[in-house]
This record gives structure tokens, sequence and C-alpha cells, in this order.
């Protein structure tokens, strides 16, 4: 489009793809600092299980991804 609006969508999606290589392997970290597995941080992350833990870690992974992402 001329008017730069295909432009700024392109860029987001940039973003978001740069965002989302970031967030590959979150589980799996957070689950090798903690010793847990994976899919118990998954469980954890989507509600199904609580572990106070584990969600302070996710949160603090998720705020350094978003800190290096800008």
């Amino acid at each position: 489009m001329k008017n730069g609006k295909h432009s700024r969508t392109a860029q987001n999606g940039t973003h978001l793809l740069r965002i989302h290589k970031l967030h590959l392997g979150l589980y799996a970290r957070v689950a090798s600092e903690l010793g847990v597995s994976p899919s118990y941080v998954s469980l954890v992350a989507n509600g199904i299980r609580r572990s106070e833990k584990i969600e302070k870690v996710l949160i603090q992974e998720i705020a350094k991804i978003h800190a290096s992402a800008r």
C-alpha cells in the first residue's frame, strides 16, 4: 500500500516474530532452573496447576524477554 499501512503492519509482524523466537524454550529454561519438567511449567503457565515459585520465575523470564525485544 502507498499510505504506509502495509509497511507498519510488516514491521509489527517482524517485531512479533522476533519476540516469539525469544519465547521459544521458555518453559524448558524455567524447568531446568527449577528442576521440574517443562510440561509441569506449561501446566502452571496455563493455570491448570499452581506454583508460586514457577510463576515467579516465568514472570522474571518474560520480563527479560520483553526488555531485550525493545
